[in-house]
């Protein structure tokens, strides 16, 4: 699981002024991995009634942080013409783990 002090690290951030705002950004990011790869991510195990399920590993946290540079980087987006795709990388980290619904 990401922590705060690993998205510190990642948008190389030196202070506590904003720990709010990047908690919110690491549930976010999780819900989204969540949703694009329709699978439930787990810390440790995966219960026997989730087939789907997946253990956290370090694709999905890096997918995760650069998920959350992104948002850090570019939160003030306002418009079409401002808005910058999310990196590549994020969704090839994430594809190998994406239930693809057979």
């Amino acid at each position: 699981m990401v922590t705060i002090e690993q998205v510190k690290h990642q948008c190389r951030i030196e202070h506590d002024d904003e720990d709010v705002l990047l908690a919110g950004y690491i549930a976010a990011a999780r819900d989204h991995v969540q949703m694009h790869l329709d699978r439930t991510i787990y810390e440790l195990a995966v219960p026997d009634d989730d087939p789907d399920g997946v253990i956290d590993n370090p694709s999905i946290d890096q997918a995760t942080l650069l998920m959350i540079g992104h948002w850090y980087a570019h939160r003030e987006a306002v418009s079409e013409s401002s808005m910058n795709e999310m990196p590549m990388s994020t969704y090839c980290l994430l594809q190998p783990y994406r239930n693809m619904g057979m």
